[in-house]
């Protein structure tokens, strides 16, 4: 259980912080001092891919059935003049005439001429047709191949392009663990088994879903089944393993309900509570403050459905948010770091960007917290991706580790296209 007293230390403690100074809309970096003409994309590719989960995932609050364990992911490949590749992932967006229309308007540009630079380091977004791109979540997700192809242009990883190194290992959460009680018609044993496995296999923290009143066991009777879990997990792995939590809005108009989950998850160490309800900083508040005179104090997560990141500025200073999760996916690298360095500003927020069924996604908030030190935390739903080819990422004691390759550091596979379901878009 956190105290008020250890609530006003948490609050007041400044981090170390390093990263680059990336510009954006409001205020774009000077011209290239240094720039270099590159080669130009000469094809881009949408398709869908093939994955696995580590396991069979269950259900969340909102889900109508399990995950399973096979999946498919949206895919993006460019390729330049010189026969250089970039991939990363699309976006959620539906792929209309009107989307492949402006997309296609990317052949013949050169991508380093999309940025400003200060010597070999990204500074900004150029100003040119396509620079509010980077900052819509239609368009955003095209910067990852344009950056993976960058990076093997200039054979660095994709975080050296923007700045230093502020750690070496990546601390990482199993996100997997879903209502595997509901899901497998058994007891929450279950999860108590899927922790201990989770901890076997390296991680040092869990986010495990909550929200069952929401729809798979209604009224109190799926209250008191979340606080069950809750501490069953927590005895199986133990109190110096980091527990979050997210009930995918499962407790909206159910203020008292979430008061006692939020009290059960302080008592049991929770590290975080995601969307309890959603966005509403004053009812948010509102518990705060009722917690705080319990004495009690659980931050508070939430975010991963804003696609217009700016609201994220507005988030950090009503205070009552203390991680803030934009999809990586959607949003792109730069727009998250660029958010990442505003958020600094408010000691009491961290950035962890949020990643579910994307191995590329994962790998993108690796170089984000490579170089970010308010992104202390990647989310890995430890899904592969069939078509990629990523053995140079280790996984260690809790963190990964990025490998010295130029780009995101992974290929497709020679033979990427027996993994590709429904057909191939491609542009030239």
């Amino acid at each position: 259980m956190v105290s008020r007293r250890h609530f006003v230390k948490l609050a007041g403690a400044v981090p170390v912080w390093a990263g680059t100074h990336f510009a954006a809309a409001e205020a774009l970096a000077s011209p290239a001092t240094a720039r270099e003409k590159h080669p130009t994309v000469r094809s881009i590719t949408l398709f869908t891919g093939t994955g696995t989960f580590a396991r069979f995932v269950g259900m969340n609050a909102y889900d109508t059935a399990p995950k399973g364990i096979t999946a498919t992911t949206p895919l993006v490949k460019i390729v330049l003049s010189d026969g250089t590749v970039g991939v990363g992932p699309r976006g959620y967006g539906q792929t209309t005439q009107e989307l492949l229309r402006k997309v296609k308007s990317l052949l013949g540009q050169d991508p380093g001429a999309l940025y400003t630079w200060d010597k070999n380091r990204i500074t900004g977004v150029a100003a040119s047709p396509f620079h509010d791109w980077f900052f819509d979540p239609e368009y955003a997700w095209l910067e990852a191949p344009l950056l993976d192809a960058l990076g093997k242009l200039r054979q660095v990883p994709v975080w050296q392009l923007f700045g230093p190194s502020v750690r070496d290992g990546m601390d990482a959460y199993d996100g997997t663990l879903y209502f595997e009680e509901i899901a497998n018609k058994t007891s929450v044993s279950i999860l108590a088994e899927l922790g201990k496995r989770s901890k076997n296999d390296g991680y040092r923290a869990i986010k495990m879903k909550l929200g069952r009143p929401y729809k798979w066991l209604p009224g109190e009777a799926g209250l008191n089944r979340d606080i069950e879990a809750l501490a069953t997990l927590r005895e199986a792995v133990g109190n110096n393993h980091l527990l979050m939590a997210d009930a995918n809005n499962g407790y909206q108009n159910h203020f008292d309900w979430a008061v006692k989950l939020m009290k059960a998850g302080a008592q049991h160490n929770l590290f975080f509570m995601e969307e309890l309800f959603p966005e509403n900083p004053a009812q948010y508040a509102k518990l705060r403050e009722v917690l705080l005179q319990a004495n009690m104090f659980l931050p508070i997560a939430t975010g991963e459905g804003i696609r217009d990141l700016r609201r994220f500025d507005q988030h950090c200073r009503d205070g009552v948010y203390h991680y803030i999760q934009p999809d990586m996916a959607t949003s792109g690298l730069s727009n998250i770091v660029y958010t990442a360095q505003k958020a600094a500003a408010f000691p009491h927020v961290k950035l962890i960007p949020h990643v579910w069924q994307n191995q590329l996604g994962l790998i993108m908030s690796l170089h984000a917290s490579k170089i970010q030190a308010n992104i202390p935390f990647v989310e890995d739903s430890r899904y592969f991706e069939h078509s990629l080819l990523t053995s140079g990422y280790t996984f260690t004691q809790g963190q990964w580790f990025i490998p010295n390759k130029p780009g995101w550091g992974v290929e497709l596979a020679p033979d990427y296209q027996q993994y590709v379901v429904g057909p191939e878009v491609v542009l030239v």
